[in-house]
């Protein structure tokens, strides 16, 4: 597993705290090892997994080990893929991920997937739950930032949870470069797209709120259903 932590601790709304080992957040399951399957099962008795990265992804990589297990499997594509060429040029006309994570949650079907996810993290019978997506930084970023946030948990605490991904793809790219033929196809991507820096969270979360009027304001032009903010402070406020 990678980039993989446990989203408990962080101060909430009105005096409350984000539960410690109910939800996490992390990288793809593919390579995991027989000791991280039995840290999952047994120290932390996961329950359910949503899997953001795309139906192409998931058939083309898999899911690891978690197909030995009971563990509830929610593949909810937060990105379709497959234009190469369209997403090349979207990166050189943007100048870092913030701007990037705002291109997708304006598009209705993004947003119609991010409530989908809150729902099925709303239901307590569905924890321990962790969320990812490849790498743990850009949808999984996204989901995790419109859920601290609506839960009350203040930007500068959110960005620096996004920036903890910074290691992660240093070690990532450095893997990726090594190999002559995976660093052909990663060549067109900008510097920025291997980063978590402040300032793309920072964007990321002010455009929205002034655009909506706040995060919640978002999620309700979604079409989410009244009560999804109530009970997600009750399954994850302590």
């Amino acid at each position: 597993m990678i980039n993989f932590r446990d989203l408990g601790g962080y101060p909430a709304r009105d005096g409350y705290t984000m539960a410690w080992r109910r939800l996490f957040r992390s990288g793809e399951f593919r390579n995991m090892t027989g000791n991280d399957l039995d840290r999952l099962t047994g120290e932390i008795g996961l329950t359910s997994v949503i899997d953001l990265r795309s139906n192409l992804e998931v058939e083309r990589q898999g899911i690891g080990l978690l197909s030995e297990t009971d563990i509830r499997y929610h593949n909810i594509s937060f990105i379709a893929g497959g234009n190469r060429e369209e997403d090349e040029r979207l990166f050189r006309e943007l100048t870092n991920m913030g701007e990037f994570y705002l291109h997708l949650v304006r598009k209705s079907e993004f947003g119609e997937r991010i409530v989908a996810a809150l729902e099925i993290i709303a239901e307590p019978e569905n924890h321990p739950l962790v969320f990812h997506c490849a790498i743990g930084k850009d949808r999984t970023g996204i989901l995790a930032a419109i859920l601290l946030s609506i839960l009350g948990v203040e930007d500068e605490v959110i960005i620096e949870d996004y920036t903890l991904s910074t290691p992660y793809m240093e070690e990532l790219l450095g893997r990726i470069n090594s190999d002559p033929e995976m660093a052909k196809h990663i060549k067109p991507l900008p510097d920025y797209f291997w980063k978590a820096v402040p300032e793309s969270m920072s964007l990321f979360l002010s455009t929205l709120r002034r655009e909506y009027g706040s995060i919640g304001d978002y999620l309700k032009a979604q079409g989410t259903e009244p009560s999804l903010v109530q009970r997600l402070e009750k399954a994850l406020l302590t």
